[in-house]
């Protein structure tokens, strides 16, 4: 599990790199040097996209995931990072298993936490 990978290693930004190598392990990273920047100064993220993986995999076994930093353009101090599922599944059963997702563990995981994430998924 991605979480074990990465939770017993990180002991502060000096480790990040050998947790984003864990996270890249799995997620398919845009941009790797955003997403590192968003982790070293939000990293109780990585908890929250480590369990968010192995969840993702129960509805979408078979799609690549990728991870990545988007800036808002009227604040570029506003960051989130974006967890897209790339599928190739007609669009009607894509969302319906994106809110099966989002019912079932997203929506209440995601409530508590200070970082900016956001899961969605993507056509082929």
């Amino acid at each position: 599990m991605l979480v074990q990978k990465l939770e017993p290693n990180f002991t502060g930004i000096n480790n990040l790199n050998e947790d984003l190598r864990a996270a890249a392990e799995v997620y398919i990273l845009r941009r790797p040097n955003d997403v590192y920047d968003f982790l070293k100064k939000g990293p109780s993220a990585i908890a929250l996209v480590s369990e968010a993986y192995e969840r993702i995999r129960e509805h979408f076994p078979q799609d690549e995931i990728f991870m990545e930093v988007l800036t808002d353009p009227g604040s570029p101090i506003e960051k989130e990072l974006l967890i897209s599922i790339s599928t190739a599944l007609p669009p009607i059963d894509a969302i319906r298993k994106l809110d099966a997702f989002d019912d079932s563990w997203w929506l209440g995981a995601s409530s508590g936490s200070p970082a900016d994430i956001c899961i969605k998924v993507e056509y082929r």
